[in-house]
């Protein structure tokens, strides 16, 4: 659908692929993945794209914000 993105989402713990809304919020997007992967609350997480992993995400931005495409790989990396 327009209104939608699919994204890969890499982390230490293998990758997850699913739809998001372009108009989610980074940070429900780290909380999605935190979920997914059952990683501890009390860990900081941040996400990036593959291309610029020293680029971090803002969280409080939508994914729409950073353009992103159907199929790009994000990385949820562990401050």
């Amino acid at each position: 659908m327009a209104n939608q993105v699919l994204v890969h989402v890499k982390t230490s713990k293998g990758t997850w692929e699913t739809t998001f809304q372009k108009s989610t919020r980074i940070k429900d997007v780290i909380l999605g993945s935190r979920m997914h992967f059952r990683l501890p609350k009390e860990t900081n997480l941040v996400l990036c794209r593959q291309e610029l992993p020293h680029v971090d995400f803002d969280p409080d931005r939508a994914l729409v914000n950073y353009n992103i495409i159907d199929g790009e790989i994000l990385i949820l990396k562990e401050l």
